[in-house]
């Protein structure tokens, strides 16, 4: 028992008459000026929309100063800067205390004393 078309073709077989309605309306000039304007203000808006963007995009991610993550000491090696001194803080009985550098004649050796 079969229900559907007997070949896949007919399925895409077009309506009677609807070949020549196709022909008609792509052959109208109105539909393809307004196909035309359509399209061209579609690329204009677009435009707009990333020369918009691409000013946003500047001026908020403009230095990285703004940026907590890269204003870390810590990556001023990995980024090219020259390198700042973090100042050490320890802990002792609950508190939090400040330390000072004490020069050192090994360049890989740092002595700090705690304040």
């Amino acid at each position: 028992m079969q229900t559907g078309p007997e070949s896949p073709f007919e399925l895409l077989e077009p309506p009677p008459g609807g070949v020549e309605r196709m022909r008609a309306r792509l052959a109208d000039p109105s539909r393809v000026r307004q196909g035309i304007g359509f399209a061209a203000s579609s690329v204009g808006v677009l435009a707009v929309l990333i020369a918009l963007f691409a000013i946003f995009s500047i001026e908020t991610h403009g230095p990285a100063a703004d940026n907590p993550i890269l204003a870390a000491p810590e990556l001023d090696r990995l980024l090219g800067r020259e390198a700042r001194t973090i100042p050490l803080t320890i802990e002792r009985d609950g508190q939090v205390l400040q330390t000072e550098e004490l020069p050192s004649s090994d360049p890989s050796v740092r002595i700090y004393n705690v304040l």
